[in-house]
């Protein structure tokens, strides 16, 4: 489906869109894949930009176009293409248990369910999974903490990012 596997043997730097979830593509390298979800290393402005996981369900188009191509030219010139994690393994069966891997490397970590009625962005720490849901203590983008944990249904999760400059920034405050 979409050329996932493709795409990731060839270290094609795609665009991938999601037309009913999100108005922009997201752009990067796909590091793995399953049946469920898709590992990216995101690429933004030339800079890599942290893990992004997301449903396959949700993917409408993955492309690698000649502007892809030739972006990809110049992060190999920058230096970058030898920092993409290629050959990196995720548990790809469930959010449970991606999200459950990630927590061995990451502290923080945004959630997204976009899919949703009204959709949520968390930002934050995961303090723990069952086995429908995730819980996190998760703070306000003026970096503001909850005042009590959240859970969030596994089943409207969308997106899961980690190592991002986003990330990174808050994190050091």
């Amino acid at each position: 489906m979409h050329n996932l596997a493709k795409h990731q043997k060839q270290r094609n730097l795609v665009s991938i869109s999601r037309g009913e979830i999100d108005a922009n593509d997201k752009h990067g390298f796909i590091l793995d894949s399953s049946e469920r979800l898709v590992a990216l290393q995101c690429v933004y402005d030339f800079n890599l930009d942290g893990l992004m996981f997301l449903r396959v369900e949700d993917i409408t188009e993955v492309k690698s176009s000649a502007t892809s191509k030739f972006h990809k030219s110049l992060l190999k010139q920058e230096g970058l293409l030898k920092k993409v994690p290629f050959g990196a393994t995720f548990d790809l069966d469930c959010w449970n248990s991606l999200i459950s891997q990630l927590l061995a490397e990451y502290e923080f970590m945004i959630l997204e369910s976009e899919a949703a009625e009204e959709a949520d962005f968390f930002i934050g720490r995961v303090l723990k999974t069952t086995k429908t849901t995730v819980r996190g203590h998760f703070f306000s983008g003026a970096g503001k903490w909850a005042k009590a944990p959240e859970k969030l249904k596994f089943k409207d999760v969308t997106c899961c990012q980690v190592g991002t400059n986003y990330l990174n920034v808050y994190q050091r405050h």
